[in-house]
This record gives structure tokens, sequence and C-alpha cells, in this order.
């Protein structure tokens, strides 16, 4: 769900560094508990789509009769988390166009695809933000499947 809550402004609080102040996600992932969400989309002060209470968020929008693996920019006040920048080198390297801009719920709402991403859930498909449902599609599928690879050829170069 879409949180009323917004993100702190990264002018106020520089959204790189993981501090203890975390109460406006905190506030955002009651909301999300109240409507029996898993998890909670922030806006940022100006209404564009940030990120979720912990995680990143990406969605697919068809432009120009292909396919565009889209998620809110640095500049929308987000976390450039580690697991956002292998997903969008994972989505080069497949041929998938990307697209790091600012975007308003109608945006997410006309996706054919959402979902999040952080360390710990990996690649997450979302089935449903508010009111429009969402199907797990080939984009999701395809960047699941090349991250657990990369994760395994890491580990294996590691051991």
């Amino acid at each position: 769900m879409i949180a009323e809550t917004k993100r702190n402004l990264k002018e106020a609080i520089n959204p790189q560094i993981k501090s203890l102040n975390f109460l406006n996600n905190i506030l955002a992932k009651i909301e999300a508990k109240k409507k029996n969400a898993y998890e909670a989309l922030m806006l940022n002060a100006q209404g564009y789509l940030a990120e979720g209470t912990i995680s990143n968020l990406f969605f697919i929008l068809s432009q120009d009769n292909k396919a565009v693996l889209c998620t809110p920019s640095v500049d929308c006040g987000i976390l450039d988390g580690i697991t956002r920048n292998i997903v969008l080198e994972l989505a080069q390297k497949n041929g998938i166009k990307t697209k790091e801009g600012r975007f308003k719920k109608k945006d997410i709402y006309s996706a054919s695809e959402v979902f999040i991403t952080n360390t710990t859930m990996e690649i997450m498909p979302v089935c449903k933000v508010d009111e429009v449902s969402y199907r797990t599609g080939t984009i999701s599928k395809l960047l699941h499947e090349a991250y657990k690879e990369n994760v395994r050829a890491y580990l294996a170069k590691t051991a």
C-alpha cells in the first residue's frame, strides 16, 4: 500500500546514511499493518514515489511497445541500495531497458509488474498495491533467476 506518511526530506536526513531516525518508516509500516499489507511504499514531499519502509521499488512500464524497468531515482530521497544497484546492472546485462526517474502513483498503478528489493528479501514480487493487482511477470522472474545466479557465482569465488 502507498502510505500517507511521507519519506523524510533528503535535505533533512541524508538517505545514504543509515541512521537510527526511522520514525517516518515506522509510521508508514504501522499504516501497512493496519491495512494487512506486507510493506508500505512511501512518497517524497513532492508526491513522487520513493521507496518502501525497508525496500527499494521497481516496476515495469510499457514505452513504445517495449518493457522498461523503472525505479525512483536517488534524487527522490531514496537509499541507493546495494541490491538495487545489482538489479539495475543485471537488467542492463540482460538487455532490459531501465529508467531511473520521478514517478507518480499513477505510474505504478499502470505497471504490468512490480517488485521490491533489499538484501534480505532479494527480489520480492508484489501482487497488489492499494486496489491494483499484479502478476509475477517474465522480467521479475528473469531478474530473480539472474540475481540468484549472481549470488551463487559470488559465493563460489569466495569459498
